[in-house]
């Protein structure tokens, strides 16, 4: 009689440790949902500053190349002409992609920056418009 009374105590006492690792499996389960929004919304702030300071760094490498050649690239010509001037040294060594991988989208003269540039990515959506678009220009809600 012995013996029954362990066995029944062996079941029940796996029986509380499965019901115990579930629930810890639960909560755990809940912490790092809550801990990876945190973590992709600052990863989305960190994309959105490092665009800033690569259109800065664009910027001053068109404010240089206006200096060298009396002027800003044309539209057509783009930023490639920094990385490969037709004549003169380079200004960079590449033109980067924003951290979305697409290209930064470049316009002169400028329609939002009356008589310089506009410089800008389209953002997390690769897409003009949405509301989500980065660009060299002061928007007012800063």
């Amino acid at each position: 009689m012995n013996s029954k009374k362990t066995l029944a105590r062996r079941a029940l006492q796996r029986g509380m440790t499965l019901v115990e690792i579930m629930v810890v499996v639960v909560i755990i389960g809940l912490i790092a949902g809550v801990v990876s929004v945190q973590v992709f919304g600052q990863l989305e702030d960190a994309n959105i500053k490092t665009t800033q300071t690569q259109l800065k760094s664009i910027e001053n490498a068109l404010d240089l190349y206006r200096l060298s050649n009396r002027g800003y690239p044309s539209t057509a010509e783009g930023l490639g002409v920094l990385a490969a001037p037709k004549s003169g040294a380079p200004v960079m060594s590449e033109i980067p992609k924003d951290p979305w991988g697409n290209d930064f989208i470049y316009l002169y003269p400028g329609t939002q920056n009356a008589g310089k540039f506009d410089l800008m990515s389209y953002g997390p959506d690769g897409v003009q418009g949405g509301g989500d678009d980065i660009g060299n220009w002061s928007t007012g809600d800063e």
